[in-house]
């Protein structure tokens, strides 16, 4: 099936094919489905766009139909923390089902992207018609808790070196393309933008890239980034001290 872009109308089944890849959404009954994809409008960012920029506290999930989304924040000096770099079928913005505000990330188009948005409202009430859906909710909430807490870990007690290797093996497993010199990143990966994950300097980054590069870790074109020795990355990531 094509994929529709920012020029046409998505169609329902458009919409199904989307949220049935969702991992969120793949186990759940046709009948639900169907209603999910009555309540999904899809919207087209370009590279660069925020995503939630006309109303910040918009009640809206959203699932990456196509491109990469980028969450972010940043501090009044300035200073710019990268939470990470999702791409299709990730759902975003869930913690928006809660009452309390949402935290303030900010979503931006990393590349041109699709993406269906879910009003809270309208996805609480299909949950409500069939609770045990909640339970699917509840199991990725507390995944991606678990995920904050080994990110918050591995900030404070991790070197710059485990940091990195773990950021590039998820990285790789995320949006990795396989092919015979390894797996090459699959999105644009300036220095500036690892040093934003890591929050470290662009300055620190390329050294550290440098080394791994003279180790046969990886290699690098530019801002493309490959991985050639992933046990070995593992290996430094999983390191103690």
């Amino acid at each position: 099936m094509a994929m529709a872009t920012e020029a046409q109308i998505w169609s329902r089944d458009e919409r199904l094919a989307v949220l049935r890849r969702c991992l969120l959404f793949s186990d759940w009954p046709e009948a639900r489905l169907v209603e999910l994809a009555a309540i999904a409008r899809a919207e087209f960012y370009p590279r660069g766009a925020e995503v939630f920029a006309r109303d910040p506290e918009r009640r809206e999930a959203f699932v990456i139909a196509s491109g990469e989304i980028e969450i972010s924040r940043g501090s009044a000096a300035g200073k710019k923390f990268v939470l990470g770099i999702n791409g299709p079928p990730e759902i975003l913005a869930i913690v928006r089902l809660l009452d309390d505000p949402p935290i303030h990330y900010e979503y931006r188009a990393y590349e041109d992207s699709v993406l269906l948005h879910l009003p809270t409202r309208d996805l609480t009430a299909i949950l409500d018609a069939d609770p045990i859906l909640w339970r699917g909710i509840a199991l990725l909430m507390c995944a991606r808790h678990g995920d904050s807490l080994r990110l918050l870990n591995d900030h404070n007690l991790g070197s710059l070196d485990q940091r990195m290797a773990a950021t590039l093996v998820g990285l790789a497993r995320m949006h990795g393309i396989s092919g015979g010199k390894g797996t090459e990143l699959g999105l644009r990966l300036p220095q500036e933008q690892l040093g934003a994950m890591l929050g470290v300097t662009r300055q620190s980054v390329n050294k550290l890239l440098r080394a791994f590069e003279e180790g046969g870790l990886i290699a690098i074109d530019y801002n493309r980034i490959t991985i050639r020795d992933p046990a070995a990355l593992d290996a430094i990531a999983a390191r103690d001290g």
